[in-house]
């Protein structure tokens, strides 16, 4: 069996394993019939022993290993349980959205983990905040005005740095040719958003939370992945909540 996942933990492992019993690499190597080389493999993580491997290189630091089990993704039930009732997220976004005048007077959406986080994921609100805006002049527009106050600034995605001089619709429109994938960071008090314009159709899919000072679109529960193994184990069991109470 290879332990593929845990190999950062596993590197820990052995090697808190090893200065606890006072042995060079090679002294534990020669102990539990393998190469130095091979300790040294498994202590930077380059490399993931076997169970057997494991057991044997503890058992040469003169350690056992004892395992804990609990029900499946039991650990994120309990963060779920202890989120609940909690807008602490929804609320503190709402406050950047209530002075972003105009906003909510779009069909535009929080997007990604973000949109998880507010309704109710216990992970964390990461920056840069996916925000998708509806492809149209009423969003240009209110985009342009944003920038011509001075309170915001825009950078188009794998440029270094801000664009400016982005006050009318051909600027947004040139700031969108510049970004990878149509996408710029949107810089507003303190908080900073990736942007896109998508289609109408696309934006209008949201459910609305509300918050303590305005409220918020995100995407819905089932349009919202990830390749974080941790954030997509979260999601998961979210959507089966969120279906059990459905039925």
């Amino acid at each position: 069996m290879e332990i593929d996942e845990a190999r950062g933990g596993v590197a820990q492992l052995v090697k808190e394993a090893r200065h606890g019993a006072k042995q060079t690499q090679a002294k534990l190597a020669e102990r539990a019939g393998v190469s130095r080389a091979t300790v040294a493999a498994i202590e930077t993580g380059a490399r993931s022993p076997s169970w057997e491997m494991l057991t044997g290189l503890l058992a040469a630091a003169g350690q056992q290993m004892r395992i804990e089990l609990e029900p499946l993704d039991d650990d994120v039930r309990r963060a779920l349980s202890a989120q609940v009732g909690d807008t602490q997220v929804a609320d503190d976004l709402s406050m950047t959205v209530s002075l972003m005048e105009g906003l909510t007077g779009l069909d535009y959406r929080f997007e990604g983990l973000a949109a998880a986080a507010v309704v109710g994921a216990p992970l964390p609100l990461t920056e840069p905040i996916g925000l998708a805006l509806p492809d149209g002049p009423e969003a240009v527009e209110w985009l342009a005005a944003l920038l011509r106050t001075g309170a915001a600034a825009v950078t188009p995605v794998g440029h270094p740095y801000p664009l400016g001089g982005v006050r009318t619709a051909e600027g947004v429109a040139r700031l969108v040719d510049l970004g990878e994938d149509g996408r710029f960071l949107l810089e507003f008090w303190l908080r900073t958003f990736v942007v896109r314009f998508v289609p109408a159709a696309e934006a209008e899919r949201a459910v609305t939370v509300v918050g303590e000072h305005a409220p918020l679109r995100v995407q819905p529960l089932h349009e919202i992945e990830s390749t974080d193994r941790n954030a997509a184990r979260v999601l998961r069991l979210l959507r089966e909540q969120t279906q059990d109470a459905r039925d």
